[in-house]
């Protein structure tokens, strides 16, 4: 198919409503998955979930009202990338509580930095990847854990 002919409005979805209700859908799983946090930690969260329902509501109604349909995927290697890009994001989702934050941020920082570089598997990408992963990820980790007193999630394996 050429990729410069138009594409009909049936394979064009309304993505204004999509993303809309997929940000209020994330802001209320967001909101029952914290819960649990104690009141000075639970702050910032709940700033960021109202600011993320109400955006999501007004892009929502902007999908309703005068909505912008876009074709998502312009090719396979496009949906290929999104698909592969998401299944690493969910594959660290997963070994978050398992490996703890430290490993499981690691592994996914690098994995996805060398995901994302043009020439993924050249010796300059990899080495930069590394020092990448190592300063922000170690970062991370002493931003929240030592200066912010966040708790991060610690390692099943090691622990059980």
């Amino acid at each position: 198919m050429n990729s410069n002919a138009p594409v009909s409005d049936a394979k064009r979805l309304n993505s204004d409503l999509l993303i809309g209700l997929f940000s209020l859908s994330l802001a209320v799983v967001a909101y029952f998955n914290t819960r649990d946090l104690s009141k000075l930690g639970g702050v910032f969260v709940d700033y960021i979930l109202v600011a993320m329902a109400v955006l999501g509501a007004i892009i929502a109604v902007k999908g309703f009202i005068k909505p912008d349909r876009v074709r998502f995927f312009e090719s396979m290697i496009e949906r290929n990338n999104v698909l592969i890009g998401v299944g690493i994001l969910l594959l660290y989702l997963i070994f978050l509580p398992l490996a703890g934050f430290l490993a499981s941020s690691y592994v996914f920082y690098f994995c996805f930095n060398l995901y994302l570089a043009d020439d993924r598997f050249t010796t300059r990408n990899i080495l930069f990847s590394a020092l990448l992963t190592a300063v922000v990820v170690t970062a991370f980790y002493f931003i929240f854990k030592v200066f912010l007193g966040v708790p991060l999630p610690q390692s099943t394996w090691l622990n059980g």
